[in-house]
């Protein structure tokens, strides 16, 4: 009988271990699960949504950008065509012409040159 009563004993521990790990995944483990996933799914969504912002304000800052680069290219047409005038007036066309094509784009360059020549 000693062997049937450490059996059953054993059998007992072993369905009441069963029955703890169970209401522990159940009740703690599981609602754990839960609201974690839901955290990520929030910042999933967090961070999807800052992405098409910051997509959106991009596009708006390359539109000003391009506004600003296109009016002042326009400045700079202007006053290198009123510079070419006045040099043919007052001084040298050709060395404003070779100091605007040494100034490679650089706006401070080109205005030198305007005022020099």
């Amino acid at each position: 009988m000693d062997f049937f009563d450490n059996l059953s004993s054993g059998v007992v521990r072993l369905i009441v271990a069963v029955g703890i790990l169970a209401a522990v995944s159940i009740f703690i483990v599981k609602p754990i699960l839960s609201t974690t996933n839901h955290a990520v799914d929030s910042a999933n969504e967090s961070v999807e949504k800052a992405f098409k912002e910051s997509a959106a304000l991009q596009k708006s800052i390359d539109a000003e950008v391009d506004e600003a680069v296109k009016e002042t290219n326009r400045q700079v047409q202007g006053q290198v065509k009123r510079s070419f005038h006045a040099a043919k007036a007052h001084g040298n066309p050709e060395k404003l012409l070779h100091c605007i094509q040494r100034a490679n784009g650089n706006v401070h360059r080109i205005e030198r040159c305007a005022r020099r020549f």
